[in-house]
């Protein structure tokens, strides 16, 4: 399995300000917070500026360093590590360990060695940066071939069937000559907004890129940042900073590049020298490796009108060379009234017109630019909802009794929950009681280790993910009775909730696509990705394989980093890269 990518920050980065936003109702889905007063009215973008490290009189002086060690003879090279100058040489014969050779008898015996060693720097290729694909012109500009991925925060694909007359413009958009959908898209476990988003764009297990839950424990993280503020102090107290808690609507404690493993589409982009812009997309400003997208729009509350506009202000007012290749935007509008009233209510049937609005206007703003065959739409959610109740709540206390929610000291997700007990409590004592409470349950909740939990799930593997997770079934809820009765006063909040198990109906996720590369899979795909062919229906897929989709219509497949969706996915798809 991947693990945490450890790589040197070759430079000193700018970082803008963290910001903070209002997080969702319930925990449950993927807002963040912004400390932006919503009297602001300009869509703040950020450009992030990388400074070398070494001054030019710092890499001067070393330079002088260097030539003084050189002319003084006190410096041992690759060629020469045993040649010493005493300072008594005598012509054409030189001292080595105090025998005395001529100069020519050493300079014939480094000649194997120097011949060695350049015929193996010769065979390092190095990898030239991927040649751009061909430029297409609009009618009035050129434009290399761009991919806009839209997420649609909590729409689950019930909403096509019991929503239809709200989605005239989704729909439409899957039935037009340059439009597919797919059946559903399969989110990873946990079905959480964090998480996903993260597979999403690294095509990564949870376990493998991290981000294991929106809000999690980690025990091994460094809390000392990057950040000059952050690296102030007493070297033994950073030492023992160890340990910390991940919080997602807190960007002091999300934004640090290190929590987040893997290398996300914009940084391969951004890593071969185009351009990427990221609009509120779950993830950090700036990867642990240094690397940010050229535009960085953070959460704030913004209608799904005004990212539009930020989308088009990328394609409009950029010149070639600084016009982004990939856009990624965030539309947490569906998730958010789907935890507030549940997935009937008549706030979901608000949001899901919003959004299907934007969706028409983007078609529109595409098609009077002339883009329709330039850019790649692709337009996914990262899981379902599913509805709750008070009938359906798991108390914890009346499993392990006050004393054993008082050990507990770390408590990880939700619904599903990760539980790390206090140091020096018997920690099987308890696991045996939840054992035994789930066998008795009649399925309402299941407990599992790292050792007994479901492969399928890729969720084992790692410090991150707790040594013990109690996992509800479709629509309960694990919670205690001081949260229900003080918290939610009797009323459990949120009325939706995701989270559980991903083979779950109401956990799926949609995938749509239009543009030249929905061309593609009419003309090449094989009948069996299909559900249907009139109209195009794909058949279900796992959201890790957006990754591949999104480097391949870039022309990147060469340059992206391991993942683990499947090789040469597409293939069948779009014919063979």
């Amino acid at each position: 399995m991947p693990t945490s990518p450890k790589t040197k920050n070759k430079g000193k980065i700018k970082t803008p300000t963290p910001l903070a936003e209002a997080g969702e109702a319930g925990g449950g889905g993927g807002s963040r917070r912004s400390s932006i007063s919503s009297s602001e009215e300009n869509i703040i973008v950020h450009h992030h500026q990388f400074e070398d490290t070494g001054s030019e009189d710092q890499r001067e002086d070393e330079n002088i360093v260097d030539e003084q060690e050189g002319l003084l003879g006190q410096r041992s090279t690759a060629f020469n590590p045993m040649i010493v100058d005493d300072g008594k040489r005598k012509k054409g014969r030189i001292k080595i360990l105090g025998v005395s050779l001529p100069k020519s008898l050493l300079y014939l015996i480094s000649i194997p060695p120097i011949l060695l060693l350049l015929s193996f720097f010769s065979s390092i290729s190095i990898t030239p940066l991927p040649k751009h694909l061909p430029t297409i012109s609009n009618g009035t500009h050129s434009f290399y071939p761009t991919v806009l991925l839209i997420s649609l925060d909590g729409f689950r694909p019930e909403y096509l069937k019991s929503h239809s007359d709200l989605l005239s413009n989704l729909i439409e958009l899957s039935k037009s000559d340059i439009g597919i959908k797919a059946e559903s898209m399969k989110p990873v476990f946990p079905t959480l907004t964090f998480p996903n988003h993260w597979s999403l764009m690294t095509g990564l297990h949870p376990e493998s890129h991290g981000i294991i839950a929106n809000n999690f424990y980690d025990p091994l993280f460094e809390r000392a940042s990057s950040t000059e503020e952050d690296l102030d102090g007493d070297e033994e107290e950073r030492n023992n900073k160890k340990g910390a808690q991940f919080v997602y609507t807190e960007e002091d404690k999300s934004w640090n590049g290190n929590w987040w493993w893997g290398e996300p589409i914009w940084s391969v982009v951004e890593r071969v020298k185009r351009k990427s812009a990221v609009i509120m997309w779950p993830g950090p400003p700036i990867t642990s490796s240094g690397i940010s997208p050229s535009y960085f729009v953070p959460y704030r509350k913004l209608l799904p009108s005004e990212k539009l506009n930020q989308i088009f202000s990328y394609l409009d007012h950029h010149p070639i060379e600084d016009r982004p290749e990939f856009i990624a935007s965030y539309f947490p509008e569906i998730d958010q009234s789907g935890h507030r009233g549940g997935p009937n209510s008549l706030g979901v049937n608000t949001s899901l017109a919003l959004c299907d609005e934007m969706i028409g206007k983007l078609r529109k703003g595409l098609k009077d630019r002339n883009l329709e065959n330039i850019v790649n739409v692709i337009i996914v959610s990262d899981h379902g909802m599913a509805e709750t109740s008070n009938d359906r709540i798991i108390y914890l206390d009346d499993i392990l009794g006050e004393e054993g929610v008082d050990a507990i000291e770390h408590k990880d997700g939700w619904p599903s929950v990760g539980l790390r007990f206090k140091e020096g409590t018997d920690t099987e004592y308890y696991l045996n009681i939840l054992l035994d409470a789930a066998k008795s349950s009649n399925g309402t909740f299941a407990v599992y280790t790292h050792e007994t939990m479901p492969e399928r799930w890729h969720f084992s593997h790692g410090h991150r993910i707790a040594p013990i997770y109690v996992v509800p079934t479709i629509g309960w809820a694990i919670s205690d009775h001081h949260e229900h009765e003080v918290l939610f006063q009797g009323e459990y909040q949120p009325k939706g909730n995701h989270g559980y198990d991903n083979i779950f109906p109401e956990m799926q996720a949609i995938f749509f696509g239009q543009g030249p590369f929905v061309n593609l899979i009419k003309e090449k795909a094989s009948s069996e990705v299909f559900v249907s062919q009139n109209p195009p229906i794909l058949k279900d897929f796992p959201n890790l394989e957006v990754f591949s989709l999104v480097t391949r219509l870039l022309g990147l497949s060469n340059v992206e980093p391991l993942h683990n969706g499947t090789l040469r996915f597409w293939n069948n798809y779009l014919g063979a890269d």
